[in-house]
C-alpha cells in the first residue's frame, strides 16, 4: 500500500496578513515597532493592518511615522469604544475582505524576537492540515499559556523560588510579572530555556492571543464579531477566539523554539513598570542579534550545571527585602 503524505504550502508562499492591536501606551508601542522592524521582513506579509483604538495625538504620530517607513501598512481608526470595542466593526470588515488568508496578530505590548516570523510561520506549515489545532503561538513568559509551558522547567531552574511562579492567575500576580522579567533581562532565561532540547510544540487547550497565527479554520468561528451587546455572549476577539476554542474542542500549538515577550497585564502594568522599566526591555532586546547557523543548529542536552548556577542568584532573597 503505498504512503499518504501530507502536502504543506512552502514557506515562501504563505503571505499572511499582519494585524497589529495598537491600544497600548505610546512608549510600548514605540517599543513594539522597533523590535517588529528590527527582527522582521515586512515584504512576507500581504498587507499589515493597525488598528488604532488610542485617543492620544502622539500614538497617531508615530503610527504615520511607521507606515510612512514601511509601506502597505493601513491604518484603522477604531470608533471610540462603549460596551463593545470599537475595533469589532473593523476587524469585521478586514476578514470579510480576507477570510481566506492567513493572519498574524500581535499585540502593542509584545516585543518579537529574532526569526520570530520564520518560526510562527513554519508553525503554521505544519498545522495547517490539522481540524483541531487552529491556533499557534511562540512562547510568551508572561502570559497564561506561558507559564503553564515554562512550569517544568522553572521548578527544575529555580527550585528554592517557587513561590515566585506559582502564585495567583498571571493577569493579577504582579509578584510573577516581576520575577519572570528580572529573570529576561538580568539572567538570560529566555536563551537558558532555548538551549534546552525537547519537542518543539506543546500542545494546549486555550488560546494564547498575544503573538499568534491562523486561518479561516478559526476566523469562520470567530467572525463577525458583536457591534453590539448580546446578553451571554463575549464582546471582545480575545473572548470570542476561547469561547470558540472551548466550544469546538480546539487546540493552541505553542512554539518552544521561538520565544515572544508580552510586557503587562493591565492590572500589574504599573508596578511593573516601578522595578523593570520599558527603558531595561529596550535594552534587552538590542542585546538580541540573528544568527541563523546558531538558530538552525542542533540542541544541546540540558546543562544541569547551568541551571543550578542560575538558581543561586538568590534574587528572591532581594524581592522580599
Amino acid at each position: 500500500m503505498g504512503k499518504i503524505s501530507v502536502m504543506r504550502p512552502r514557506p515562501a508562499d504563505i503571505h499572511p496578513l499582519l494585524v497589529l492591536h495598537a491600544s497600548h501606551r505610546v512608549d510600548s508601542l514605540m517599543l513594539c515597532l522597533k523590535c517588529l522592524e528590527r527582527f522582521t521582513d515586512f515584504a512576507r506579509f500581504k498587507r499589515i493592518y493597525v488598528l488604532h483604538d488610542a485617543a492620544a495625538e502622539e500614538h497617531r504620530v508615530v503610527l504615520s511615522r511607521f507606515a510612512a517607513r514601511t509601506g502597505n501598512v493601513v491604518v484603522r481608526e477604531c470608533p471610540a469604544g462603549g460596551p463593545v470595542p470599537g475595533c469589532n466593526a473593523v476587524l469585521n470588515e478586514i476578514f470579510a475582505e480576507h477570510r481566506r488568508d492567513v493572519v498574524v496578530r500581535v499585540d502593542a505590548d509584545v516585543f518579537v524576537t529574532p526569526r520570530w516570523l520564520d518560526h510562527l510561520v513554519e508553525g503554521y506549515r505544519q498545522h495547517a492540515h490539522l481540524d483541531d489545532v487552529v491556533l499557534v503561538s511562540p512562547l510568551i513568559p508572561v502570559s497564561a499559556a506561558g507559564r503553564r509551558v515554562l512550569g517544568r522547567f522553572l521548578r527544575v531552574a529555580y527550585p528554592s523560588e517557587r513561590h515566585m511562579y506559582a502564585g495567583p492567575p498571571v493577569e493579577q500576580d504582579w509578584v510573577y510579572h516581576r520575577w519572570m522579567w528580572e529573570k529576561v533581562v538580568r539572567e538570560g532565561l529566555a536563551a537558558a530555556w532555548l538551549d534546552e532540547s525537547g519537542p518543539p510544540y506543546h500542545y494546549l487547550d486555550e488560546v494564547a492571543p498575544h503573538c499568534a497565527i491562523y486561518d479561516r479554520r478559526l476566523i469562520e468561528r470567530v467572525y463577525p464579531l458583536p457591534v453590539a451587546p448580546v446578553q451571554g455572549l463575549p464582546v471582545t476577539d480575545v473572548e470570542t477566539m476561547v469561547r470558540a476554542m472551548q466550544s469546538g474542542s480546539l487546540r493552541t500549538a505553542v512554539l518552544l523554539r521561538s520565544v515572544a515577550h508580552h510586557y503587562s497585564f493591565p492590572e500589574c502594568e504599573d508596578y511593573l513598570r516601578g522595578h523593570v522599566s520599558l527603558e531595561a526591555v529596550w535594552r534587552y532586546t538590542e542585546s538580541l542579534r540573528v544568527d541563523p547557523v546558531a538558530q538552525d543548529a542542533p540542541r544541546p542536552a540540558i546543562r544541569r550545571p547551568a541551571l543550578r548556577l542560575l538558581a543561586a542568584g538568590g534574587l528572591h532573597r532581594v524581592m522580599r527585602a
